[in-house]
């Protein structure tokens, strides 16, 4: 009697590794899929960065804005007249396309520009010029737009960008328009540019951790600073609100979970493939839960684009459609490059590396008497943000205050201004989403609150706009309680907030409560056109 055929005997698949996940025996895994998706989502992280920028320049850095840029520039111009040779080559310091012009149209259109170039690197339209492009116009805001710029964010992107110059394809077209032609063929990306973004990768994280456990910070030694950290950071979620509340071993649990990340994670970039996949899975959950309880700009997302290039083709083969994956495989030729671009890349890799090795030896083991040399060159290319020092929250802020702003035209009846996303008056607004959009003068003001006023000199700028009745400046307000005129008086007074308890939130509807209030600004008027207190005025309630 014939025996019924076993249908596991015929069903191997089962039985063989899965071929998106293991390469080949003998051949190298290829990076062309992951070069690709990496370029199209570093494009999109450039056109919310652009955009953002759009929506706040005039108001932040315009003629009638807080810190025109035309200012800056003019004195620039003045050292180069007065210093000669020596004034000029200090601007070299000052890398910066507004030295053709810095009016608001201008200012505007390098916005504009840098959103239309950002939608062409993720169309695959001339995608490395578009990069070159897009890094030197982020850099340029970078250099004129003073305290509202140069955040970790914005030079990690630019150092991106350089990086990437490295990696991303030359040609006209990608290969996903129509296949295989002469403007679309392409080279593999080589192993040494590969490397450089994620070195870039690994000192973004280890940085961040090594400054914490080196800071001698007592909450982060004794796994306490979760207990601060969501109520504040800069600006907070819904989800951070509930985070707050969560028991003590919860939040103690959560710190070891971050320097996990932050410092196992980045070691096991250098180790073999899976392991390499499994640094990318830790680093992009801490990015996903810090983006769930922060708004942190870009930078997260930027950090799970740096992933990217942590995966290869064969992993990348399950994820994206097959004929996409055939059309941007088909579209690449094994043709090497030439001895002199040969010898360009493996000189500039060196020098890149080679500076940012410096940097992160300088973060984790302090800048002595032997790092001054390479301390001097760094200070010197600084400004071009091509390697940055990175660490964020080396010491935990443990208080939360704030600046609240008031005005008034007859010193006794006081309206609050309110901010787009920093707590306010409002106790009950919703604390909300609003990254990868980054509110500038929000964010510069959580660092304003944490010093004195006078130590805070574009504070006063904004204080004179306001007086000013600035249209351009107030449309980076929420709410404005003088939409007719501006008011005579402005006032400022630093609460520390706190998110309320669950009871109190139940009582009230309040997201916030606030406390221990003191005089930050007195109240301020324009005399003619000078900024002067007036301290006859009604007391502080």
């Amino acid at each position: 009697m014939a025996q019924a055929p076993d249908p596991a005997a015929n069903d191997k698949t089962d039985a063989r590794p899965d071929p998106s996940l293991t390469p080949t025996k003998g051949t190298r895994s290829s990076y062309v899929l992951t070069r690709w998706l990496y370029l199209r989502l570093l494009g999109l992280v450039y056109f919310t960065a652009f955009h953002s920028w759009s929506t706040q320049i005039i108001g932040l850095n315009g003629e009638h804005g807080i810190l025109p840029a035309s200012e800056l520039m003019h004195q620039i111009s003045q050292m180069t007249q007065i210093g000669g040779m020596k004034g000029a080559m200090d601007c070299l310091a000052f890398p910066t396309v507004t030295w053709i012009n810095c009016s608001d149209p201008f200012l505007f259109s390098i916005t504009a520009c840098g959103v239309i170039f950002s939608l062409l690197v993720i169309l695959g339209i001339a995608t490395a010029p578009s990069i070159m492009i897009l890094g030197i116009l982020y850099l340029s805001l970078n250099t004129i737009c003073g305290e509202f710029s140069g955040f970790q964010s914005d030079g990690l992107l630019v150092e991106a960008s350089a990086l990437t110059l490295f990696f991303a394809p030359w040609n006209l077209l990608e290969p996903h328009w129509h296949g295989p032609s002469r403007l679309t063929r392409q080279t593999p990306p080589s192993t040494s540019s590969l490397w450089l973004l994620r070195f870039l990768l690994f000192r973004l994280m280890f940085a961040s951790g090594a400054v914490k456990l080196l800071s001698g910070d007592p909450t982060w030694a004794n796994l306490t600073a979760m207990s601060y950290h969501y109520e504040t950071q800069p600006i907070p979620t819904l989800l951070a609100w509930y985070a707050a509340h969560l028991p003590l071993w919860v939040e103690k649990a959560t710190v070891l979970a971050t320097f996990a990340c932050e410092l196992v994670a980045p070691c096991l970039i250098f180790a073999p493939r899976l392991f390499r996949f499994g640094a990318a899975a830790m680093i992009v959950a801490l990015q996903v839960m810090i983006t769930l309880t922060g708004n942190y700009t870009f930078l997260n997302y930027l950090t799970i684009v740096l992933c990217v290039p942590l995966l290869d083709d064969q992993l990348l083969q399950a994820l994206l459609p097959a004929s996409l994956s055939k059309r941007i495989t088909d579209g690449t030729s094994e043709r090497t490059k030439s001895l002199t671009q040969r010898v360009v890349v493996i000189a500039a890799t060196v020098l890149l590396f080679s500076l940012a090795g410096f940097q992160l030896l300088g973060t984790v083991l302090g800048r002595g008497v032997w790092m001054e040399p390479v301390m001097e060159l760094m200070a010197y290319i600084g400004q071009y943000r091509v390697v940055n020092s990175y660490g964020m929250f080396a010491v935990m802020t443990t208080t939360r205050p704030e600046i609240d702003f008031e005005g008034s035209n007859d010193g006794k009846t006081w309206l609050p201004y309110e901010f787009k996303v920093k707590p306010g008056s409002d106790l009950k607004r919703i604390p909300g989403w609003i990254a990868p959009y980054t509110p500038r003068l929000d964010w510069r003001l959580w660092f304003a609150a944490m010093e004195p006023a006078d130590r805070n000199s574009w504070v006063m700028r904004f204080v004179e706009k306001l007086l000013e009745g600035s249209p351009e400046v107030l449309k980076l307000l929420e709410h404005n309680p003088f939409p007719d005129a501006p008011p005579k008086y402005i006032r400022a007074f630093a609460y520390d907030y706190h998110f309320t308890d669950e009871t109190q939130h139940r009582a009230s509807g309040e997201w916030w409560r606030r406390d221990n209030k003191r005089i930050y600004l007195p109240p301020l008027s324009l005399d003619g056109k000078q900024l002067r207190g007036q301290e006859n005025l009604e007391d502080v309630p």
